[in-house]
C-alpha cells in the first residue's frame, strides 16, 4: 500500500500535475483531489483517474474538512486565490490553508506540504510590492504551519512558468543568486519536488526550501537538504 495524499486546490495547474504524477508512481495510493465544481470532479475521476472530493475550502468548516481528509497520510496544499482579489487571497490563502492545518491536526494526519512563495518570510522582499496582501497571508499560514503540531514541508517556489519541466534545480545555497531571473521555475518541477518530498520525508520535514530552476538534477537537490 503506497503512501494516501490529499491535494488541496488540485484543480491549479501544479495540483492538475501532481495528482497525474502521484497516480503514475508506485510509492502512492491514488490520490484525493479536493476541488470546488462537479465538472472538476468528473474531470479528476474520468480523466486523470484519481479520487475526487468536492469540497469548498472557503465554506467548509474545520471538522467538515476533516471527516474529508480522515484516513490520509499526506495532505498537499496547492490552493491559491489566482489574483482574485483581497477578500479570496484571505479566505482562500491564508483563512483557507489554516482550516486545513487545524482538519489535519484534528483528522490525525501528520504529514503536510505547503506550496508558499518565494521569500514569504521577508518582509523587505515585497512589502512595497503590488503582492504585499499576497505575501501577508502566504507568510502568516506559513508561520501557522510551522507552529503546528504536523510534520510540514514549506516550499518557496519563485515565479511559476508553465512549459516542460527541467527536472533541475538551483541549490538552496545558490537560490539568491537568481533574483535577477525572477528565480523562475516550471510548474512541472515544483509538482515533481513535492513528489519527492513526500518519498523522503527525512531529508524534508521540519523545512522551508526554496525554489528556482537551476542545474542541479532534484534528487540530488532532496538529498543535499
Amino acid at each position: 500500500m503506497g503512501l494516501k495524499v490529499v491535494v488541496i486546490g488540485a484543480n491549479g495547474r501544479v495540483g492538475r500535475i501532481l495528482c497525474a504524477q502521484l497516480k503514475a508512481n508506485d510509492k502512492f495510493d491514488t490520490p484525493l483531489a479536493i476541488v470546488r465544481t462537479s465538472e472538476q470532479v468528473q474531470y479528476f475521476e474520468n480523466q486523470v483517474g484519481v479520487y475526487a472530493s468536492l469540497t469548498n475550502i472557503e465554506d467548509s468548516n474545520i471538522d467538515e474538512i476533516a471527516d474529508v481528509l480522515e484516513g490520509y497520510d499526506a495532505v498537499v496544499w496547492t490552493a491559491g486565490a489566482g489574483g482574485k482579489g483581497i477578500e479570496r487571497i484571505f479566505t482562500v490563502d491564508l483563512d483557507g490553508a489554516m482550516k486545513v492545518i487545524e482538519a489535519c491536526e484534528a483528522a490525525d494526519v501528520k504529514r503536510f506540504v505547503m506550496v508558499s512563495a518565494i521569500n514569504a518570510e521577508h518582509r523587505e522582499f515585497w512589502w512595497h510590492t503590488a503582492l504585499r496582501n499576497y505575501y501577508i497571508a502566504k507568510r502568516t499560514s506559513d508561520f501557522v504551519l510551522r507552529h503546528s503540531s504536523l510534520d510540514y514541508t514549506i516550499l518557496q517556489p519563485g515565479s511559476l512558468l508553465s512549459g516542460e519541466g527541467t527536472g533541475k534545480l538551483c541549490p538552496e545555497d545558490r537560490v539568491q543568486e537568481t533574483r535577477s531571473n525572477h528565480y523562475q521555475i516550471e510548474r512541472e518541477d515544483v509538482a515533481s519536488v513535492i513528489v519527492e518530498c513526500l518519498a523522503n520525508p527525512a531529508k524534508t520535514v521540519k523545512k522551508t526550501i526554496s525554489l528556482a530552476n537551476g542545474d542541479q538534477p532534484i534528487s540530488e537537490f532532496i538529498h543535499t537538504l
